[in-house]
């Protein structure tokens, strides 16, 4: 599930803005698509987007303009859709390099009934400070004790930077839609600190997935430069 939305605070009409010759949705689409036996849904409340996507030849799901973020976007596209058996993997449409092999390592982890699977790579230590590279801190079991648009842990050379891809069972995703958000995610403005403060658990792949999540034009110059 690939969910975009056209009015972005910070880079309105993201999706569609080019990025080596197609929309960056459909870029993601791609990319995503080269999982092994991958469903590719693009999640939307936009008839631009959805005309993007359909016309590249990729699934598209009409949403309601009301989906408080992501990831309650891509349940609500999942549920139109049937509810169709299996793990969910929420795809956040600003990753223009995600590729196959991020979404078979969020997989790779067995599933549980308090678990969300994400990612993370090691932070450049030049973009660490910015308030949209959002840093990871693991316990000793490699799942997270907090997310922060912050340099966490205090005093580090090295971050991890989250990456905006979650897998999900069907009973885990809708238990997190379902719940209130949280006073760390409200000041955060990072949801998946709710789920942690219902109890749940985010079990984080690390490893070498070199990507530019699109948050800013800077971010979105940065993208076009590599897929010149």
């Amino acid at each position: 599930m690939i969910p975009a939305r056209y009015g972005s605070t910070r880079l309105p009409g993201k999706p569609l803005a080019d990025v080596g010759g197609m929309p960056l949705v459909v870029r993601v689409a791609e990319g995503a698509g080269t999982a092994s036996g991958a469903r590719i849904v693009v999640a939307t409340d936009d008839d631009r987007i959805r005309t993007a996507v359909e016309t590249a030849g990729f699934e598209c799901v009409m949403t309601s303009p009301d989906a408080p973020s992501g990831t309650a976007r891509a349940a609500e596209a999942w549920r139109i859709l049937g509810r169709p058996p299996g793990r969910i993997v929420n795809v956040q449409g600003d990753e223009p390099m995600v590729t196959g092999a991020w979404i078979e390592a969020v997989t790779s982890v067995p599933p549980a009934d308090d678990l969300v699977v994400t990612l993370a790579r090691r932070a450049d230590p030049a973009e660490a400070g910015e308030p949209s590279c959002v840093k990871v801190v693991l316990d000793d079991d490699g799942c997270a004790m907090y997310f922060s648009r912050r340099q966490i842990p205090w005093g580090a050379e090295e971050w991890l930077q989250h990456i905006g891809v979650y897998c999900f069972s069907p009973a885990v995703l809708d238990a997190v839609v379902a719940m209130p958000e949280s006073a760390p995610a409200r000041a955060e403005r990072l949801e998946q600190l709710s789920w942690m403060s219902a109890g749940f658990r985010i079990r984080v792949v690390t490893g070498d997935f070199p990507g530019i999540g699109v948050d800013t034009p800077e971010d979105l110059e940065r993208c076009r430069r590599l897929f010149r």
